[in-house]
């Protein structure tokens, strides 16, 4: 088949990665394979200048990807309209604002799919965001949670689930882990939580003073304690060295679609202490594989990282646990399953591709 990709933007996104491990995979199937982000930015809550600042920052480099090794074609267009984009047999729309733009491109450009990572409130006018769910789409979802809050909120269909994926290439035990040392992603975006971590750090540090905390990310904070080391932009490489090497992960977000970094960690042998948000549920279960808290719960974090700081065995259980798990969600299992997902997409056909179990089929 041929497929394009829309993506907004080519910054580091869990999401964005997500999609290009797929396009890679689906490219490696032999489909031929368009990922294209526009030149001229979305809006998204961007002033006009800083919209003007960005486009000419895009102007002045040529089109492609520093983080990611991308095997298929990659397209950098002035904006998603039919004159810039490949005739195809699918063309997937991947945000609010590409499905606005993907549902105005006519038939010859392919059928069209939605992949909904969540429902994208607060990254724009809500009423245009809501509205995407009325357009002509078939859609496909990472998971369970998402795919039913949008049905019962919004009363669309979503068509498909497919499990999201980690790409067990990428991540794995890679190092000597450490006995004392807690690692957490950071992010300024208030609903992924990083107030809560801190305030669960500080808390911790309180009770054990000399545990060791690493923070990374693709935005540096504005301040954090002196205690915590930070690391930008790490490489793949490097962020696999600090999963594998920490002795526990915090994951304190407030709101995901799916939270893959607890895979990522678990992948890396790393027990994690992890908020329920997101798909979480579905694949972390409570001293099963994870130590699991409720979303802004900084005491119940702070308390999964010490028990599991001061436990050895728990810590050798719930990585092995989390190994497992990892299994179920490796990128080489699940990718055959996104292709025929936009298989069945292309032949109009829907089908829950999900046990009730929670686990990918």
């Amino acid at each position: 088949m041929r497929i394009t990709v829309v993506i907004p933007f080519v910054n580091l996104t869990g999401g964005i990665r997500l999609l290009l491990d797929y396009a890679n995979c689906l490219h490696d199937e032999g489909h031929v394979v368009t990922v294209v982000y526009p030149l001229w930015p979305y809006r998204y809550h961007l002033k006009r200048k800083d919209q003007l600042r960005e486009f000419r920052k895009q102007v002045r480099t040529v089109p492609r990807i520093d983080w990611f090794n991308l095997r298929c074609r990659l397209l950098r267009v002035p904006f998603i309209v039919n004159a810039f984009l490949p005739r195809g047999d699918l063309v997937l729309a991947t945000s609010w604002p590409t499905a606005h733009s993907v549902a105005g491109l006519d038939s010859s450009r392919g059928k069209k799919v939605y992949v909904v990572f969540h429902h994208e409130s607060g990254t724009g006018p809500e009423e245009r965001i809501c509205r995407t769910y009325g357009l002509p789409f078939h859609r496909i979802s990472f998971s369970r949670s998402v795919r039913d809050g949008i049905q019962e909120r919004f009363g669309c269909e979503i068509h498909d689930l497919v499990p999201a994926s980690v790409d067990t290439a990428r991540f794995f035990p890679d190092g000597e882990r450490t006995n004392n040392s807690v690692l957490m992603l950071y992010h300024n975006d208030p609903r992924k939580g990083a107030n809560d971590g801190i305030e669960a750090l500080t808390l911790l540090r309180g009770r054990l003073p000399h545990v060791g905390v690493r923070m990374c990310g693709t935005v540096r904070p504005s301040g954090l304690p002196s205690w915590i080391r930070f690391d930008f932009h790490p490489s793949d490489a490097d962020l696999r060295r600090l999963y594998s090497t920490s002795t526990v992960f915090l994951y304190p977000s407030r709101y995901e679609g799916f939270g893959l970094p607890p895979l990522e960690s678990m992948a890396c042998a790393c027990p994690v202490v992890t908020a329920d948000v997101g798909a979480v549920s579905e694949f972390a279960a409570d001293r099963r594989n994870a130590l699991v808290v409720q979303p802004c719960d900084v005491r119940g974090m702070a308390n999964g990282l010490e028990e599991l700081l001061v436990n050895p065995q728990l810590r050798m259980e719930l990585s092995q646990r989390g190994l497992e798990t990892v299994e179920q969600y490796a990128l080489t299992r699940n990718a055959s399953r996104f292709t025929e997902a936009l298989m069945r997409a292309f032949r109009g056909e829907s089908r829950h591709n999900w046990h009730q179990s929670g686990q990918p089929e």
